[in-house]
């Protein structure tokens, strides 16, 4: 029966679920952030009682204490807090003054001590910053020189590379054009405005490529570090598109994909329990069952997912294969939760598979990987050994084993969430009068890509985006606003032509700047904003061109 076939029978199928056993610390966690969120703080503090804090990031040591807080159980909120303090060197003393979540603890002897040290780590934080800076590229550098192009049969390390600070400073430990040094250590500019995206890209400065990383990014074992300098690398052999894959937001291909990820972290989570070599592959060829049925139904977006999985999914595998993280099957499950809990899949896919089924390969000892001069299908680099079986047995226990009947009815919620989404963005973008421009190939926009969704065959939307002219040949520069930018409230269309933004009609244009409820622009000189009378919408133009 061919596989198509057995895409009908999903549906249809009424299978019993195995719900996947929460041991590993990245479902605990979120389980914890869950029950947090519902105010079940007695159950939140109990889920976060079995992690070990002293592997977790400052982010979720800092959800852990406002748990405990709420939770009335002092001393270990203060437990947490006095790590990230003193070891973590946790500086936003403007956020932990007035969190409410810390009130309880205002009237305890030991706020003000805590405080104090807060403080301190934020007076200090400039020359700490400077010295992680330094530290940890030098860290990256000896990482990749041990390495020596061990990986990829090609050598990793760049001096083109920037960490990028939030005041336009960019930092290198090798000269660059214009730069100044105090110490002969670290070489730093100060860049005009919009000189940089504030992302971690590669990025064009004086004629180069450089990987650029926000400083922000540093306290991941090297992992963000070596993923652009990955990028760079993969620059010269060949040209991926990073484009969304719009599928994947449909109730069917999110489904399988789900069950792809959980069958990967099951695979992962046999690794770290050292199970048997035949359990680890049973849930990789689950994993990989999930994966051949979605792309039989899809196989037109075949190319565009397999180059956006090859330059996404390859630089997040090398970050971690090559990182100081002290589990990195671990790490790896953690990644595939963060990427699951996205509002979209239709970008960050990637960045879980690439890591899930590059060390899982690895443990295996599959001999998989085969230069940088072509895209990477890891379901025909398995098959060349093993046919993934797709009959509806296989299917059926796959399902079973993979928790398939509480992804299904969390899918069901989520499709009605996202249907009333593209509903409101339909009215708002194509109904209601709007603002639309046409932008040039070397248009910069750096997006959150958890927060896009798709409308069907019209284009993709964008609730917190900026755009940058790079050639002074396209309109000007915009920004949705802050506190704006999330799905549900913001929303910037790009038509599927890739050359045209649509945004809700302004509500004033001043000189120069145009101002929506959710975004602002700065138009160039020799644009302006025209209206439609018989429609109501507006374009900006440039009649000089």
């Amino acid at each position: 029966m061919k596989i198509f076939k057995f895409i009908l029978f999903l549906s249809l199928l009424i299978i019993g679920s195995s719900t996947f056993a929460q041991t590993d610390k990245a479902s605990i966690y979120i389980t914890a952030k869950k029950l947090y969120e519902k105010k079940n703080y007695v159950a939140a503090a109990k889920a976060f009682d079995s992690i070990n804090s002293g592997t977790l990031s400052t982010g979720k040591l800092y959800q852990g204490a406002c748990i405990y807080a709420l939770n009335s159980e002092y001393a270990k909120a203060f437990a947490l807090l006095d790590l990230l303090a003193d070891q973590k060197y946790y500086s936003n003393y403007e956020h932990i003054s007035a969190d409410e979540d810390l009130v309880n603890l205002h009237n305890d002897v030991q706020w003000d001590a805590l405080l104090k040290k807060v403080r301190s780590n934020l007076s200090d934080l400039p020359e700490r910053k400077l010295k992680t800076i330094y530290t940890q590229l030098m860290t990256a550098k000896q990482l990749l020189t041990t390495d020596a192009g061990g990986l990829w049969r090609e050598p990793i390390w760049s001096d083109n590379i920037f960490v990028l600070d939030y005041d336009n400073t960019i930092y290198a430990i090798t000269p660059f054009p214009g730069s100044l040094t105090n110490d002969h250590q670290l070489y730093y500019a100060h860049v005009p405005v919009n000189t940089f995206a504030f992302v971690n890209t590669i990025q064009s400065y004086q004629g180069k490529e450089y990987a650029t990383v926000l400083s922000n990014y540093l306290s991941d074992h090297s992992i963000t570090i070596i993923h652009e300098l990955f990028h760079l690398l993969q620059l010269k052999n060949m040209k991926l598109s990073g484009d969304a894959v719009a599928y994947l937001d449909q109730f069917d291909a999110r489904e399988l994909l789900r069950l792809e990820y959980q069958a990967l972290r099951n695979s992962l989570s046999s690794i770290v329990n050292k199970s048997s070599k035949i359990k680890i592959t049973s849930f990789l060829e689950d994993a990989l069952l999930f994966r051949k049925l979605r792309q039989a139904t899809y196989s037109g977006y075949l190319q565009k997912e397999l180059e956006i999985e090859t330059l996404e999914g390859l630089a997040n595998y090398t970050g971690f294969a090559l990182s100081t993280a002290e589990n990195k099957y671990e790490s790896a499950i953690e990644e595939i939760y963060q990427r699951e809990n996205s509002e979209t899949y239709t970008r960050p896919f990637p960045y879980a598979t690439g890591v899930a089924y590059g060390l899982i390969f690895d443990h295996l000892k599959l001999k998989w990987k085969t230069g940088l001069k072509h895209l990477y299908n890891f379901l025909s680099i398995y098959e060349i050994n093993k046919l993934i079986d797709t009959s509806l047995e296989s299917i059926m226990v796959a399902k079973r084993n993979n928790s398939f009947e509480q992804i299904h009815q969390e899918e069901i919620i989520r499709r009605d969430k996202n249907e009333r989404l593209i509903n409101y963005y339909r009215n708002l973008l194509l109904v209601k009068p709007t603002l639309s421009v046409k932008i040039g190939d070397n248009y910069g926009r750096t997006f959150n890509m958890n927060g896009t969704i798709e409308i069907p065959g019209t284009g993709t939307v964008y609730s917190s985006i900026q755009g940058r002219d790079k050639s002074g040949k396209n309109f000007g520069n915009f920004t949705t606003i802050e506190d704006q930018a999330s799905l549900g409230k913001a929303g910037i269309l790009l038509l599927k032509d890739y050359k045209t933004l649509v945004f809700p009609a302004p509500i004033k244009i001043i000189g120069k700047k145009v101002i929506g409820e959710t975004y602002e622009i700065e138009l160039n000189e020799g644009w302006t904003v025209e209206k439609n009378e018989s429609d109501h919408n507006f374009t900006i133009k440039n009649h000089n061109f």
